[in-house]
C-alpha cells in the first residue's frame, strides 16, 4: 500500500489456484473501489476471473466468467463499449483468430461472450473512445491493425493498416482532443518501427511516416514524462537490458531521451503513474527474467524526465509571479473557486486530476487574454458524476507547458 508519497508496505497477499498471468484493475461493480481481473484457466476452458473490492484492499470475492473453451485468452482490455456507464471486458484468442467481449450489467455480472472472427491471429487488443461518442472502440493488431467502432447496432470495422504490429496503444498523441492510434513492431535486424495513425475525426485516420530506431524493443507505454503537454513513449528492450525513453516533440515524431539500464527486465508489467503525488508520471516494471525471484521496481520522475529510486514529493519550480493558481476553500465540501492568473494572451488548460494521474474534468481549454480568472469546480467529473471524497490535483498549463499544480482535498 502507498502511504500517499511513494513509500510502500506489504498489506496482504491473495492466493488462489492456477494463478493470474497479468492483473488489470478498473471499476466493475456499483461501488467506488477498483476491482481486479485477469485470465483464469480451469482444465482447457478459459475464463475471466474478477476479484471484487469492497473496501480498502478488501479483495475477498472471486467470480469467474466464461470466455472460451477452445484456446487460451492471449490479451484483454476494458472500457465502456456500450455507453451504459460501466466497464466491459474485451479479449483475444490467437489460435482461434477471434476477439470477443463480455458486457457488464452494471453490478459486476457479465454476459455470455460474443465473438468476432478475424482474418489473422491477433497479438494485442485495447479499447478507448476514438470518435468522442461515449463508446469505447476496439483496436486489434497482428498482421493487420483493425478498428471496431462501437455503435448502437453493432460494430463498424475499419482496416487501419496491413502492416504487421505486435503492440497497439491509444493516446491523444498530438494533444488535439481526440485519441490517436500508435503501433510498433520488431523490424529487420536491428531495427524497431513505430507507426502513427492520426485521428482526423469522422472515423478517419491519417498514417504518418514511421519512426525507426534500434535495438529491438518489446512492450511499451505512453505517458507524459516531462514538463510539456505531449505524451512520450517508453519501451522495454527485447534483450531485457533496460528501458528506452523517447520524447514526443510534436508532429508525430519521436526523439531519443535516455536509456535506463536495468538487468533482467521482463517484457511486460510496465506502467506509468504518479506514485509520489508530485504531478509527474513515474515508472514501474518487473525484473527477474530467467530467475526464480521477481521484483517490482519503481523509478520516480523529478519533473525533468530524470528518474531515481527514492520518491520525489516536492518539486521546486522557478518562481513566476505573473502566473499562479490557488483554490478556496481547500479542503472543499461541495465546490471550490480556482483562481488563476496569466501574464499575457495564451492558450490555457485547467483540469482536475485524481491521484492516479487520470483527468477527472477539463475546466478550461481555450485561448485567454492575460488577467485574473475565477473558475468554479463543483466536485463533478466530465460525465457530471459527483466525485468521491479524497485528494485531487488542479493542473494549469499555459501554451502547452505545465506551470502549476495544486493539491485539492474533497471532504
Amino acid at each position: 500500500m502507498n502511504d500517499g508519497s511513494g513509500y510502500y508496505g506489504l498489506f496482504d497477499s491473495i492466493y488462489f489456484d492456477h494463478g493470474f498471468p497479468v492483473v488489470h484493475g478498473n471499476y466493475f461493480d456499483n461501488n467506488e473501489y477498483i476491482d481486479l481481473y485477469s485470465r483464469h484457466q480451469i482444465g482447457a476452458t478459459e475464463y475471466i476471473a474478477m476479484i471484487y473490492n469492497y473496501g480498502i484492499s478488501q479483495f475477498d470475492s472471486l467470480k469467474i466468467f466464461y470466455t472460451n473453451d477452445d484456446s487460451a485468452i492471449d490479451d484483454f482490455a476494458d472500457g465502456d463499449v456500450d455507453n451504459d456507464n460501466d466497464n466491459d471486458v474485451v479479449f483475444t484468442c490467437n489460435n482461434d483468430l477471434l476477439w470477443g467481449i463480455i458486457y457488464n450489467d452494471g453490478t459486476g455480472n457479465f454476459s455470455t461472450p460474443q465473438y468476432y472472427d478475424l482474418s489473422f491471429p491477433p497479438v494485442d487488443i485495447t479499447c478507448a473512445d476514438l470518435n468522442n461518442d461515449g463508446r469505447a472502440d476496439i483496436v486489434v493488431c497482428g498482421s493487420d491493425t483493425e478498428i471496431y467502432f462501437s455503435t448502437e447496432t453493432g460494430f463498424q470495422q475499419l482496416v487501419l493498416t496491413t502492416t504487421l504490429s505486435h503492440d497497439v496503444l491509444i493516446s491523444d498523441f498530438d494533444n488535439d482532443g481526440d485519441n490517436d492510434v500508435i503501433t510498433h513492431t520488431t523490424f529487420i535486424y536491428p531495427n524497431h518501427r513505430v507507426y502513427f495513425f492520426e485521428n482526423l475525426g469522422n472515423n478517419q485516420f491519417f498514417e504518418h511516416d514511421y519512426f525507426q530506431f534500434s535495438p529491438f524493443c518489446s512492450y511499451a507505454q505512453i505517458a507524459n514524462l516531462n514538463k510539456d503537454s505531449l505524451p512520450d513513449i517508453v519501451f522495454i528492450a527485447s534483450d531485457h537490458s533496460g528501458l528506452h525513453i523517447y520524447n514526443n516533440p510534436g508532429d508525430f515524431e519521436l526523439e531519443f531521451q535516455q536509456f535506463i539500464s536495468y538487468d533482467n527486465l521482463t517484457l511486460g508489467g510496465l506502467y506509468c503513474e504518479d506514485y509520489d503525488n508530485n504531478g509527474y508520471k513515474d515508472l514501474t516494471f518487473i525484473s527477474g527474467f530467467g530467475q526464480i525471484e521477481f521484483y517490482l521496481n519503481i523509478l520516480f520522475n523529478d519533473g525533468e524526465g530524470n528518474f531515481q529510486e527514492n520518491p520525489i514529493t516536492k518539486i521546486i519550480e522557478k518562481a513566476d509571479n505573473n502566473i499562479y493558481i490557488e483554490c478556496s476553500p481547500n479542503p472543499m465540501k461541495h465546490e471550490t473557486n480556482i483562481k488563476i492568473k496569466i501574464n499575457e494572451t495564451a492558450r490555457v488548460e485547467l483540469a482536475v486530476y485524481n491521484v492516479q494521474g487520470k483527468p477527472i474534468i477539463d475546466l478550461v481549454n481555450k485561448k485567454m487574454e492575460g488577467g485574473i480568472y475565477n473558475i468554479k469546480w463543483d466536485g463533478v467529473d466530465n460525465s457530471n458524476h459527483t466525485c468521491n471524497p479524497g485528494p485531487y490535483f488542479a493542473y494549469l498549463a499555459v501554451n502547452g507547458k505545465a506551470l502549476q499544480t495544486i493539491k485539492l482535498l474533497k471532504i
